[in-house]
């Protein structure tokens, strides 16, 4: 009987081998990989220290041997960030804060300066506001680049996405 529904599942998983999944940052038949496309693209500047932090976690995704000196695309962001206190407590005193991190950015073709692809990237994370200001500080700065690295990631996963789909269109 186990034979039976083995091979029964095997056949339930069958149709499922073409269902048209395909890698995006891996090689494509007929196409460039998104990871290529990623290391083509010149990621401009971002004012404060959060932005520099930002952007260094974009650089460590797209560049894998080194940046482009002839970038055929730009990456222009502008991010913002948003904290706000919850968990009030009868004292007026808050215990939990909410940090939300947005990024709006555009992708650039330099050979003709045209926007070709604009959207934006949110994260939202929060942390313990403790007694201690420096366990606050710690914990708010954890916060901070969490949720970086989670816009970066997300940042990266949609590019990949938008190169991918351009590939296709040949």
């Amino acid at each position: 009987m186990s034979k039976r529904l083995i091979a029964a599942a095997l056949i339930a998983l069958l149709p499922l081998a073409g269902c048209g999944f395909q890698p995006v940052y891996g090689t494509r038949a007929g196409g460039v990989a998104a990871g290529q496309s990623l290391a083509q693209v010149q990621i401009d500047p971002i004012p404060e220290r959060n932005g520099q932090v930002l952007r260094n976690n974009l650089i460590d995704r797209f560049y894998t041997d080194s940046r482009p000196s002839d970038p055929r695309y730009r990456l222009s962001i502008a991010l913002s960030a948003v904290e706000e206190e919850l968990g009030i407590q009868k004292d007026a005193t808050a215990t939990r804060a909410r940090l939300r991190l947005q990024a709006n950015y555009e992708l650039i073709d330099n050979t003709n300066s045209q926007v070709v692809y604009r959207t934006s990237s949110r994260s939202v994370v929060s942390y313990n506001l403790l007694d201690s200001q420096f366990a606050v500080l710690a914990s708010k700065q954890d916060a901070y680049d969490r949720g970086l690295t989670e816009l970066a990631e997300d940042i990266r996963s949609r590019l990949g996405l938008y190169f991918a789909r351009e590939s296709e269109k040949g």
